[in-house]
This record gives structure tokens, sequence and C-alpha cells, in this order.
């Protein structure tokens, strides 16, 4: 059986190999643009919370600005770095928008927002193999919900990509065809 370092690393690379497959599944056309499906007019409120509000581009910046600044640093604690400041839990809202703000001002260029996502999502590998064992389960990181250990952090990680590469995979596979099935009902 594989260890959880084993497990967890496996998640980590897989994870982002699914990322990268989704953001090129979806149109060149439509990968900074929000979906439009809850102000369809024949929208109901569940289309908006199905696709969400933000472009496969937002979504994949959302997941780098949360690795650089949160799942990075965090797991570097664990090799006898300073924890950083703010809560791994719930990153701040009004900084990453600002953040996202700052992109859109100099024109996002996707290659960039993803060779940055597999950059620090090597270094977080390189980060985890260095850990160790006896030190992967020993909660250290006090967050909003209580302390949390190394593999919890990287579990958090690897949870939180999926959520968001389902969202870039249901704007993918689904764009378009939820958009004829709102335009042909009465």
């Amino acid at each position: 059986m594989m260890s959880s370092k084993e497990i967890l690393a496996a998640q980590l690379s897989g994870s982002a190999t699914v990322i990268e497959w989704a953001i090129s599944q979806v149109p060149q056309a439509r990968l900074f643009e929000a979906p439009p499906h809850g102000h369809h007019p024949r929208s109901a409120h569940g289309f908006k919370t199905y696709f969400g509000q933000w472009s496969a581009g937002r979504l994949l910046f959302h997941l780098v600005h949360y690795e650089e600044n949160y799942a990075l640093p965090t797991m570097r604690h664990w090799l006898g770095e300073p924890h950083p400041s703010g809560d791994l839990m719930i990153p701040d809202a009004e900084e990453e928008q600002a953040a996202w703000d700052r992109e859109l001002e100099a024109g996002p260029e996707l290659s960039a927002l993803l060779d940055r996502f597999l950059i620090v999502r090597g270094e977080q590998l390189e980060v985890l193999h260095k850990i160790p064992d006896g030190e992967l389960t020993v909660e250290k990181v006090e967050t909003e919900f209580g302390p949390v250990s190394a593999a919890f952090a990287v579990a958090k990680t690897v949870q939180h990509t999926l959520e968001h590469g389902n969202d870039i995979l249901k704007n993918a596979l689904y764009w378009d065809r939820a958009l004829a099935w709102l335009d042909s009902r009465p």
C-alpha cells in the first residue's frame, strides 16, 4: 500500500495534469470570458451557481494565487520557515481581487499563468518530499478551523484543485450545450 506522502504526491501531480488538460479544452476565445448562463433571460438560479461567475482564466489565476501565497508557504513551515500571515483556509479575497485586477491591466496570458501554476505545483512536490514522514501529520499551523497538519494542507490543495478543475471542465463541456438548451426553452 502507498504511504500518505506517496498518495498526496501523486494527487498533487495528477491534479496539475487535470488542470492543464481542462484549460486546453476551453475554446481560446472564451478563456477569459465569464459564463453568461446566469444572466440568460431564461436562466434559473441553478445555472448561475452551476457555471459560476469566473472564467477559466480567472479560475486558473485563483489556483495560482492560492498556491503561491498560501499552500506553498504553509508547506514550507514544516521545513522550518516562518508561517505566512493570513489563513490557509480563508485567503484574503480583496487582496486576490486586487492582484487579479493588476493581472487584467497587464493583459493576462494564459501560458504564463499555466507556467506559474506548474512551477508552484512542482515546488510543492519538492517540499512534500523533504517533509520527514513523522512530521507529515503533526498539526503545526493554526487556522480558523483549528490546527492542521502538512498532510491536511496538501490534501486541502488537492481538493481545491479538483473543485476548480471541475468548474473549468463544466465550462469546457457544457457551455454551448447549456446555452442552446436555454435558447430552446419557451
